[in-house]
């Protein structure tokens, strides 16, 4: 299953090993508390994944003392797969968008999931490029219009993230595959 040039680090020949993903969760500030209820949420669905093993890095994993601007750029190089927690406050951020939108689209062999936290001006809002990359939102036949996750409750916050997490690892098959 390993590749020449894989993105994916840790790639195992064994069938009993799971290959591991080192997924760098970027969000804003304002949606701390969102944010973290995604993340729980899709922990739960990643975490029994038959192929990979999923390590999540987040800025609540600095501690104090630490440069954090070093310990983020730090993630972002090691990472395999980039999750952009989009909302207002998000594509409002200076930091993010100086700092972590750059390194995330333009880096070959990072896969960028940007995941719609919160509504937004898809025509209005300027989006940082994030664009040129299909944005998940829950998508179901009797919704007017597909969802971004904080208008999600109860059972369809549990759809949400079961739904993002086969997007994901059907993405991860193409990527480990070629």
């Amino acid at each position: 299953m390993a590749r020449i040039d894989s993105p994916i680090k840790d790639v195992h020949e064994h069938s009993d090993m799971k290959i591991q993903i080192k997924v760098f969760v970027s969000y804003a500030r304002a949606n701390r508390d969102l944010a973290t209820r995604f993340l729980q949420k899709f922990k739960e669905q990643a975490s029994p994944s038959k192929q990979y093993q999923y390590v999540f890095w987040r800025d609540a994993d600095i501690l104090v003392g630490e440069k954090w601007h070093d310990e983020i750029q730090g993630a972002l190089a090691q990472c395999d797969v980039g999750f952009v927690l989009v909302s207002p406050a998000f594509l409002g951020s200076q930091y993010i968008q100086d700092h972590e939108l750059p390194n995330l689209l333009k880096s070959r062999g990072k896969s960028v999931i940007p995941v719609l936290l919160q509504p937004i001006d898809l025509d209005r809002h300027d989006l940082k490029g994030v664009q040129r990359t299909q944005i998940f939102r829950l998508d179901r036949p009797r919704f007017a219009s597909p969802k971004a996750y904080g208008e999600c409750s109860g059972a369809q916050r549990n759809q949400f993230a079961l739904e993002l997490f086969r997007q994901l690892e059907a993405r991860l098959d193409k990527v480990v595959s070629r």
